[in-house]
């Protein structure tokens, strides 16, 4: 499993999303990160007339323009939101903390190896 990220990746949502859907369809997802078996990235939603009124997912498959997702991350609520809404890849205090704790366990790990010979 690994985080994935991509520059300035943006793009916005193509029709309703309720508070309970799993999955969201974009009008073009062609910006954000390829994502293998186990990968993942973050994604902000967010209301084009309220960008306070938002919500942070997990993305852990995308399918053409489909993002498989998991709700509410990192202390977001789900909410419902609007064709046209935003959909960006940000940068945010939790995709950085999983980046470093990734990185850290790969520099432990072969650090081990090293140490075993």
């Amino acid at each position: 499993m690994a985080v994935k990220f991509s520059n300035n990746a943006k793009t916005t949502i193509s029709g309703s999303l309720s508070t309970s859907a799993t999955s969201v369809t974009v009008a073009d997802a062609s910006n954000f990160p390829t994502l293998g078996a186990g990968d993942y990235t973050y994604v902000t939603l967010a209301e084009v007339s309220n960008s306070t009124n938002l919500e942070i997912v997990k993305v852990t498959a995308i399918s053409s323009n489909t993002f498989t997702i998991v709700r509410a991350q990192h202390g977001t609520t789900a909410r419902s939101f609007s064709a046209s809404d935003l959909c960006e890849l940000r940068v945010t205090a939790g995709l950085m903390e999983e980046a470093i704790d990734e990185k850290t366990t790969a520099d432990e790990a072969t650090a081990l190896a090293i140490a075993l010979g």
